[in-house]
């Protein structure tokens, strides 16, 4: 999070900081965005920047904060309001996330910001992160209702297995979909299908 240092500046001039970030991220992939752009589209020193926020993780950890309460509040809704079926509540979530590009800076800035996340363990965790989802913060939230599911193995090493998986399905649709938005009802046909996948199996008994 910005230092106090930030938080002392006159609103305008942290919402030109917020902006210009906006801007560089709304331009570029998360991992390309250049703090001399934002700085110079700012109005401020290098120096200042580093006043403060710690690092360009710092600064967009910041500037996607609205997004990430967003997600964190849809789980939490969808999870009570389908009563603990992860299922149910993976697609009512995943739809959500979709309207938000219909906002043309909303579809630029995720677009970037998923654009700049890789697919390795740690960067995974990273992008988790980065929408406030601490690592085992849905596991924990759903283990309440494991019972309800039916699942074949209720134990929590079975479940966090479960949940990775469709974490990992969703950032791919979510890339895919946010790169070529005009397209998106393919991929949310594909993302559907994996989905059924996981929740019935690919073998008939």
């Amino acid at each position: 999070m910005p230092t106090k240092c930030f938080f002392n500046l006159p609103e305008e001039k942290q919402m030109k900081i917020v902006g210009a970030s906006m801007c560089e991220l709304s331009r570029v992939p998360a991992d390309k965005i250049s703090i001399n752009k934002i700085i110079k589209t700012a109005g401020i020193s290098r120096g200042s920047f580093y006043q403060y926020f710690e690092d360009k993780s710092d600064l967009l950890d910041y500037i996607l904060s609205d997004f990430k309460n967003i997600i964190q509040k849809c789980f939490r809704k969808n999870l009570e309001k389908y009563n603990g079926n992860l299922f149910k509540m993976t697609e009512a979530v995943y739809d959500e996330i979709i309207l938000l590009g219909k906002d043309e800076r909303n579809l630029k800035v995720i677009k970037n910001f998923l654009l700049g996340m890789k697919f390795t363990k740690n960067e995974r965790i990273s992008f988790m992160e980065l929408l406030g989802i601490k690592e085992g913060f849905i596991e924990n939230m759903f283990l309440p209702y494991v019972e309800k599911n039916n699942f074949r193995d209720s134990s929590r090493k079975f479940i966090r297995a479960i949940i990775e998986i469709i974490c990992l399905l969703m950032r791919q649709s979510f890339t895919d979909i946010f790169s070529d938005y005009q397209n998106r009802d393919i991929y949310k046909k594909d993302f559907y299908i994996q989905l059924d996948i996981i929740r019935h199996g690919a073998i008939k008994e």
